[in-house]
């Protein structure tokens, strides 16, 4: 039974004798394009994918940094109000926010009279 090598052979020796000699350099050379224009597809599709990857993260990125984001806010928005004095038990955002601008409102009238 014909090893690796010998199947080579044969190969090599079925292509000249079906094509010629003349035509193997020809099929040599269509085959090293075909195998060219391969490998520049597989690079882009590479490509197309790392930048497909890149974009996914980055949006994920950037909704885990509003995301961060907004929480340091309420965070922020009730220590505030805390170190104001102001109850925030029970209450949204955005009450904190509107007793937080009314008390600093307050505190700007009787810093002028």
């Amino acid at each position: 039974m014909p090893g690796g090598i010998e199947w080579i052979v044969i190969a090599i020796v079925a292509i000249v004798l079906l094509f010629g000699a003349a035509k193997v350099p020809q099929l040599a050379r269509s085959f090293g394009q075909a195998m060219g224009e391969f490998k520049k597809a597989r690079r882009e599709a590479e490509l197309n994918y790392k930048k497909f990857e890149e974009s996914v993260t980055g949006e994920e990125e950037t909704s885990k940094k509003v995301a961060a984001k907004a929480k340091g806010e309420d965070v922020n928005i009730k220590e505030v109000a805390a170190y104001m004095g102001i109850d925030t038990e029970g209450k949204t955002e955005e009450e904190l926010k509107e007793e937080v601008q009314a008390k600093l409102e307050s505190a700007s009238k009787s810093g002028k009279d």
